[in-house]
Parts: structure tokens; C-alpha cells; sequence
């Protein structure tokens, strides 16, 4: 266990140089004993993020000598296993979609399935990470190719998606809003069940180049409704994920569950402002099947579109800090809490801002039916005397048309009584537009840390 030579060679057996090669050996390259006097062992790499692992493992049957080696999609394992011993050999797919394996050229693994033959190695099982063989003594080469990519972890993974003349992946993002023919949108596979969360679908988009993100518009499948009326086949739950490029991992950025069914109307999802060039979906409830198949279960959009950041939501006097933010009127949180306690102006001396009037603008995406609004208001911090702080009391909600430069006025409030905390519901008749603003004329209760300061504050907005 120690160095060869004098002194100015550094034992192995030092606790900064032990406990690492066992680590190294015994999980990264992952060789280990099943039995005593190594009778049986195992190799089952765990590689993390190394691309090349070499190690030699002295036992009393003679020495193991493993190497690994990770390119792209393909991985390559070499074993030199002495006499008197039975390997259990696990080599890594890294969750490639359709990991193809050959051992001494010979393909063993192909298609989910044993395959071939050879002489002192026996196929075992498999799961979403490794395929199982158990060797006999010799030196033996795996071969691996299609499996998971250091650098790309979704890349070649099903997106379960159907392709043909009216649906495919590429109409995800062909710019149509509507599902007509020969450009219906995505859809998934069909699933017996809305629950997926055992294997969750997913779709995926690279915008090419890192680019800031604040939300992501899904808009819903229209040509055929759902099995008892509504939207087919858009999601219950479900998160967006982005991810940096170069990253193997991703990031959460919005969780939405229960999402109540859209009824045809595109839905916009608002999260806080990062940067990344992949945007994902990943769905595991499902929505209501198609009329026209009702025992299907699908994941279906016309289109899913990124706006450019700071487009979504926009405002005329607005502060911009770690808490407060435009577009977390729509993150999602109904309340006011760390990171995400919604909308806040800036400050005004008096709450008569008729002058000046404080407007909030949602871009919807494309012109749609509007029938209510319900404004969230804060509740991190009470109003001074108590009650809310920074809800509107007199305030107009508007609409306008996509492409159009007036703005139609589908509800006044006058003398809104504070709301204690309570969310507020104002429905419309017959209102339609692309762009919603809401414009204060009149501030409420000062917030009871900043008793001298107006402001118009709301945790969130909900759109119906």
C-alpha cells in the first residue's frame, strides 16, 4: 500500500490519498467484491462527469484492470477479469434512447434486448441506466453506441412524438397558432392513462444561443375538441425547465399542477428572468383525450412560442429588484414571498395618480376571448392600519387588438374597497383583444414599512 522508494514518495494509505482511491475505485470506476476472496465482483461505473477512467484493483485472485472511455454518444469499456472469478459487468447507457452494445465486435444488446452470442459472457437484465452481463475470466471489450451524451442529456431521447402529414415535432415551432390541415401542431404517442409521470413526455427547444427567458406561451390544439367539450390533449402538470449551454443538467423554472383545461385559449407562464438557449416541457398528467379517440391520452399543441424577455409584461413605472418584478405577475405564486413577491411600482407622494396614471400591459400572444381578471394582491406586508397595500382603488381594465393602436375599456372600478388580503375577481362581457392593461388612477393603503409611500402592488394576475 505505500509508495515505492524514500520518503519523498507520498503514501497511499494517508487519509488524503486512501479515501479518494477507494472512492475512485470502489464507485467511480465502480469495482467491488460480492463474495469473499473476490470469488464473485462487480463493475458498475458511476462516471459523473469524467469522460476516462483507468484502474487497476490488486485482490488475491490477481489483479482487475478496468478502463472506461466516454465520446459523444458512444462508451467503451475494456476488463481484464483473472482466473477463479465471475464479473457482473453493468455498462452504461446514460439513459440513451436505443444503446446499441457489442462485446469482441459481436453484438449482445440491440433494441432493448439480448442479442448474439459469445463464449463466457451471459446477458443478465437492464434498466434506464446500464445493460447486465456476467463474464468469465479473460479480457473482454464492450462496445456502446446511442447512449446518453455528457454534453446533451435529452439529445436522441424519444420525444414521443407522431409524425406525419398533419403533426410533428417541427410544427411545434412553425409559427402557425391554430391546428388547420397539414399543420395540426405536436402530439405525443398515445398513452391508456392521463398519468405519465412514470415516464414523463417531454419536448424540447434549442433557440440556437443563449438568450434571456422570462416566460413561454402554449398554444392549445383547435381543430378537435375534447372528449365533453374543451381543449384536447394540453397538460395537467407539468414544469419548464431550461437549460445552460454546455450544462448536463436543467434547471425547474415554472410547476404548474392542475391546470384547469384552456378551453382553446393560448395560456401564458411567466417565470423569473434567466438565460439559457434550451427551453423544455416536461408533462406527467395529461389532459383530457380528443373527442375522436377518447381512450387515448396525448400530449398535443399548435404551437409553443419564448417570447423575447420583457415583452410579456409591461409597465410605465415599475422597480426591478431580487423580490419584485413585471413578468412575476405571472409566475405562478398567488401570494408574495422571497424572490417572488410580485409587482411593485415605484413610489408616488399621494395616492391621486390621475395625472399620471400607473399602467400594467400583458401581451397574450394572439388576439383571444378575455372573460375575467382576478388580481392577487400582496401579502408579504400588511397596509398601514392594516388590511392590503398597494391594491388599486379606482382603476380601469383595458384590451387591445393585435395590431391595433386604441385600447377598448371593458370594466371601471370605482372606490374598490381594500381587499384584506383576498383575491379579486372582475368579469367582462364580450371582451376580445390580444393585450390587456390594467391603469390605475387611485392607489391604495400604503405598505405599513414605507407609510408615506403609494404604490400600485399585486402578487400575481390570473386571466381567464
Amino acid at each position: 500500500m505505500f509508495g515505492p522508494g524514500s520518503r519523498l514518495h507520498t503514501p497511499d494509505d494517508h487519509a488524503w490519498n486512501g479515501g479518494p482511491l477507494y472512492a475512485l475505485s470502489t464507485y467511480a470506476a465502480g469495482v467491488r467484491p460480492t463474495k469473499p476472496g473476490w470469488e464473485t465482483y462487480e463493475v458498475i461505473p458511476q462516471t459523473g462527469t469524467l469522460t476516462k477512467i483507468n484502474t487497476v484493483t490488486p485482490t488475491v485472485k490477481g489483479d482487475i484492470r478496468f478502463g472506461i472511455a466516454r465520446d459523444g454518444d458512444a462508451v467503451t469499456l475494456t476488463l481484464s477479469s483473472p482466473s477463479g472469478t465471475t464479473a457482473r459487468v453493468g455498462v452504461p447507457t446514460y439513459r440513451g434512447a436505443s444503446p446499441v452494445i457489442k462485446a469482441g465486435g459481436t453484438t449482445v444488446y440491440s433494441d432493448g434486448a439480448s442479442t448474439g452470442s459469445v463464449s463466457g459472457l451471459t446477458y443478465m437484465s437492464s434498466d434506464s441506466s446500464y445493460v447486465y452481463f456476467t463474464v468469465q475470466p479473460g479480457t473482454w471489450t464492450f462496445q456502446a453506441t446511442g447512449t446518453g451524451r455528457l454534453d446533451n442529456l435529452a439529445l436522441g431521447r424519444p420525444v414521443n412524438s407522431l409524425e406525419n402529414s398533419n403533426w410533428g415535432s417541427k410544427r411545434l415551432t412553425d409559427g402557425v397558432l391554430t391546428s388547420t390541415t397539414g399543420t395540426k401542431g405536436y402530439t405525443s404517442n398515445d398513452f391508456p392513462s392521463a398519468d405519465v409521470s412514470a415516464h414523463p413526455v417531454r419536448v424540447e427547444i434549442d433557440l440556437g444561443a443563449d438568450t434571456d427567458l422570462d416566460a413561454v406561451r402554449l398554444f392549445p390544439r383547435t381543430d378537435t375538441a375534447a372528449a365533453g367539450g374543451g381543449t384536447a390533449g394540453f397538460p395537467a402538470d407539468f414544469i419548464l425547465q431550461t437549460r445552460a449551454d454546455g450544462a448536463t443538467s436543467y434547471t425547474t423554472v415554472r410547476t404548474v399542477t392542475a391546470e384547469p383545461n384552456p378551453g382553446g385559449l393560448v395560456q401564458t407562464y411567466g417565470f423569473r428572468t434567466t438565460t439559457a438557449p434550451y427551453v423544455r416541457l416536461q408533462a406527467t398528467k395529461l389532459g383530457t383525450p380528443a373527442a375522436d379517440e377518447p381512450a387515448k391520452y396525448r400530449l398535443q399543441f399548435a404551437e409553443l412560442t419564448v417570447p423575447t424577455a420583457a415583452t410579456t409584461v409591461t409597465s410605465n413605472y415599475t422597480l426591478e429588484n431580487g423580490d419584485w418584478g413585471k413578468t412575476r405577475l405571472l409566475d405562478g405564486t398567488l401570494t408574495s414571498v422571497t424572490g417572488a413577491k410580485g409587482f411593485t411600482s415605484i413610489d408616488f407622494p399621494a395616492a391621486d395618480v390621475s395625472a399620471t396614471p400607473v399602467w400594467i400591459e400583458i401581451d397574450l400572444g394572439a388576439d383571444r376571448a378575455i372573460g375575467s381578471v382576478t388580481l392577487h394582491p400582496r401579502t408579504d406586508t400588511a397596509g398601514t392600519g392594516g388590511g392590503t397595500a398597494g391594491f388599486p382603488v379606482d382603476f380601469t381594465v383595458q384590451t387591445r387588438s393585435d395590431g391595433g393602436r386604441t385600447y377598448t375599456t371593458v370594466r371601471t372600478v370605482t372606490g374598490q374597497p381594500n381587499p384584506g388580503g383576498v383575491a379579486q375577481s372582475y368579469t367582462f362581457t364580450a371582451a376580445t383583444g390580444r393585450y390587456l392593461r390594467l391603469k390605475a388612477t387611485r392607489l391604495g393603503t400604503p405598505a405599513s414599512d414605507e407609510s408615506a409611500r403609494y404604490r400600485l402592488q399585486l402578487a400575481e394576475i390570473r386571466i381567464k
